[in-house]
């Protein structure tokens, strides 16, 4: 994703879920998945870059994905392991499609 792909209102708008270590936008207009680490999440490059790459990771793993998401890691993220990484995100997935 990029920043020509939605507008500010379609993120304002977008429907949203959370988890104890993630929160998740989804926009109806975009595709494709992003990952975005705040300052204010990690001081250190080095550490919102690896919180970044691992999410990335996990989100890759994962057998589907809706066709736009946008996904805050929390600080806590850097915790957990890549198996329940991957679990939360799917959880979130499943959530915003209904299946939980």
């Amino acid at each position: 994703l990029s920043g020509s792909d939605f507008s500010d209102a379609d993120i304002r708008n977008a429907p949203r879920t959370s988890s104890l270590n993630f929160s998740a936008v989804f926009p109806r207009k975009a595709s494709g998945y992003a990952v975005i680490v705040s300052k204010k999440t990690a001081r250190l490059s080095v550490t919102r870059h690896r919180l970044k790459r691992r999410t990335l990771a996990a989100l890759r793993s994962l057998p589907t994905l809706p066709n736009g998401l946008l996904v805050y890691p929390k600080a806590s993220a850097l915790k957990l392991t890549s198996e329940d990484m991957r679990a939360e995100l799917m959880f979130l997935v499943e959530k915003r499609s209904g299946s939980v």
